[in-house]
């Protein structure tokens, strides 16, 4: 193989391109400071001053990342599906077990009821509630989330199970009744406040955070007529209407934390440790050379 058919592979490969040019690049920026070092220091002591800056730098990067949650982050907090039934009697929860028989138009006691596509309509100016914002925020989730879940379309490979929870194949095939939201207060251990610093360095507790979005069929979709006009003149669209004799399906979700810093805590306990070994080495040298120096003073 010719050096043009290898750079042809390389330019043609992205993959091969990014894993190439971060090797090269610690390559030349570590081996450069090494090669400095290395010229006025010695080969091993170089390597051993290089090798403790390089671990200290990820230390201090690491704990950057560790404290704000940035750079090499863990799973991000998300919904996930325990179940989708027709009974929530069925379902391993209590506190959805509770929903079975209550009425979509009375809200459950101790849940947080957010009704879909509510909006008002007597002009009154709408009072802005912080819990209600986070609560409708984390109900636009795990709809979101519930709608990935039950929709699928015929080339999904889920469709292949002999169990799945492929219910429809288009978002507008149903009706979001409403989505309740329970559980999620955050705490810690001991009694320990919330502050500034806690809340970085010592990560709250959740409890188990559950959210049931209510779902229905429609009916099956009428043909629309395009020689039917309504009263602004333009096609007559019939507005789907619900099944009310399918079951109404209810989709059980828990929601996972995530962890955001898990990799940074990680890292950063992982450099401390490497750099800790580096310091000892470079210690050790140096009382090694303090005592032949104060053998040769004698």
């Amino acid at each position: 193989m010719t050096a043009a058919h290898l750079f042809g592979i390389v330019s043609w490969d992205p993959v091969l391109t990014g894993y190439l040019a971060v090797i090269i690049g610690i390559a030349v920026l570590c081996g450069s400071v090494y090669l400095l070092l290395a010229t006025n220091l010695g080969v091993r002591l170089g390597f051993l001053v290089a090798w403790t800056g390089l671990w200290g730098w990820m230390l201090l990067m690491s704990i950057v990342w560790w404290v704000f949650g940035i750079g090499w982050i863990g799973s991000q907090p998300g919904w996930n599906v325990l179940a989708v039934t027709s009974d929530p009697a069925t379902v391993l929860v209590d506190e959805v077990q509770r929903l079975q028989g209550i009425p979509v138009d009375q809200p459950p006691d101790g849940w947080i009821q957010i009704v879909a596509d509510e909006k008002r309509d007597d002009g009154a100016e709408e009072v802005v509630d912080p819990d209600l914002l986070q609560a409708q925020a984390l109900a636009a989730d795990a709809r979101s989330a519930a709608d990935g879940h039950v929709v699928c379309d015929p080339a999904d490979p889920r469709q292949l199970l002999a169990v799945n929870s492929c219910l429809f194949t288009a978002a507008d095939e149903y009706k979001t009744y409403r989505v309740l939201i329970r559980g999620g207060e955050r705490y810690r251990p001991l009694g320990i406040p919330d502050n500034a610093i806690t809340q970085y360095f010592l990560p709250s507790r959740g409890r188990p955070h559950y959210a049931v979005v209510q779902i229905q069929p429609y009916r099956p979709r009428v043909e629309i007529d395009p020689n039917v006009f309504g009263d602004d003149g333009k096609i007559f669209v019939p507005k789907p209407q619900v099944d009310t004799s399918a079951p109404e399906y209810s989709v059980v979700l828990v929601r996972d934390h995530g962890s955001v810093r898990l990799r940074p805590a990680l890292l950063t306990i992982f450099s401390a440790l490497l750099f800790g070994l580096g310091c000892y080495h470079l210690h050790r040298r140096d009382q090694a050379i303090w005592a032949v120096r104060e053998a040769a003073s004698q």
